[in-house]
């Protein structure tokens, strides 16, 4: 198990998936002022693969902006081609090998970052003007 204090300027926050009365996902993250950072993410193996992950990884996704936070990142084991994969299907790329990150072996991790890209009509708002006002 990694243990990793929260960044001293972050929040933390979480994402849980229910089906039914069971607990089948949950995702734990920080809030930075610019980015999202996943501390933990895990589905129950009784339903991977079924859209848990995705609709948890998608509604994170939604909590982007051009505004504001514009970019989530992750830590992933070299070793969890699952993740990697998962996380690559979703847009996300490995931009740095952090060597021996994990302090339980001395495994390398890969960070992963997905950024947010506005799309074609938040693209054409004007930023900061306002072309008319209707009271």
């Amino acid at each position: 198990m990694v243990r990793r204090r929260l960044h001293p300027l972050s929040q933390a926050a979480q994402l849980v998936a229910e089906h039914g009365e069971k607990v089948v996902g949950f995702m734990i993250y920080e809030l930075h002022k610019t980015r999202l950072h996943i501390l933990n993410f895990a589905v129950a193996e009784s339903v991977r693969r079924q859209g848990v992950g995705l609709q948890m990884a998608d509604k994170l996704i939604s909590k982007l902006s051009s505004q504001r936070r514009t970019r989530i990142t992750l830590e992933v084991r070299e070793t969890n081609l699952p993740a990697q994969m998962f996380f690559k299907t979703l847009d996300f790329r490995a931009t740095t090998v952090l060597r021996s990150y994990y302090e339980d072996s001395p495994e390398d991790a890969y960070l992963m970052q997905y950024r947010y890209v506005a799309d074609a009509v938040e693209a054409t708002l004007p930023m900061g003007r306002i072309d008319r006002l209707a009271g």
